[in-house]
């Protein structure tokens, strides 16, 4: 899993680098690259099912997750970074959440981890110079892990693994509107998929941002996402949606 999302990665990050550099020469060349990394704590509730043919019927996805309780809560990361050059830039978003139920007794153990996640790029360009309204097109790779371990007492345990991923097209609008020279909100909300993998990705998201001094500002939003993926007998629907907190560095 970790070789597969560093792969796509970095051949996401290549592409959209590579993209970026081809219109550079429409940027304002007096203006100075601008990144920041923020890390985001996202207190998603998530809804999701999943029915595989191949498997005789459909699979138990009940994380009751929530980040801030811990609850099943087995590996979490978020991250999202942002490179700008006047009215260019480049948009890098993800996010891995892995949570584990166990279920014991003197007799037996079963257990059921699952993780899920996406890994998102995306390039943008402002349309009006007076107004902070961007054009954002890209691509996500979306992954779904289950497994399950059952042990009965002295008896060897048996495991089974469904593993499965694919990646789409996006695109979308972002608008930033300064509410003073400290306060800051941002819209933005895309659509993905078109039948090219996923039949539809819906990822809407509003932030109030509080710039605390040149290099640090916080962020506190709300996020709503939906993916809904359909191939052969597998169907896999998901959304998460909750408030979030971010700390972005400036560099």
């Amino acid at each position: 899993m970790i070789k597969r999302i560093k792969f796509v990665s970095t051949q996401s990050l290549l592409f959209f680098f590579t993209l970026l550099c081809s219109i550079n020469l429409y940027a304002d060349s007096t203006e100075d690259w601008q990144f920041v990394l923020t890390p985001v704590l996202w207190n998603a509730s998530v809804d999701a099912t999943l029915s595989d043919g191949g498997s005789g019927g459909d699979l138990p996805i009940d994380p009751d997750y929530r980040f801030f309780t811990l609850e099943n809560l087995d590996d979490y990361l978020s991250l999202k970074f942002e490179a700008n050059h006047g009215r260019i830039g480049f948009l890098f978003d993800s996010l891995r959440a892995r949570y584990q139920d166990d279920t014991s007794n003197t007799i037996a153990s079963f257990t059921v981890g699952t993780e899920l996640g996406f890994i998102k790029a995306a390039a943008r360009y402002q349309l009006f110079e007076e107004h902070k309204l961007d054009l954002i097109a890209g691509v996500q790779n979306s992954f779904l892990d289950i497994d399950q371990a059952l042990i009965i007492g002295s008896m060897p345990g048996s495991t089974t693994k469904h593993s499965y991923d694919w990646t789409d097209p996006l695109i979308g609008l972002r608008y930033k509107y300064p509410i003073s020279q400290k306060w800051l909100i941002w819209l933005r909300g895309n659509m993905g998929g078109f039948n090219v993998s996923t039949q539809r990705i819906i990822d809407l998201s509003t932030d109030i941002q509080y710039l605390i001094n040149p290099t640090i500002s916080f962020t506190m939003g709300y996020r709503y996402l939906e993916i809904d993926f359909k191939e052969d007998d597998v169907l896999y629907g998901v959304t998460l949606d909750g408030l979030h907190i971010g700390l972005g560095i400036h560099f």
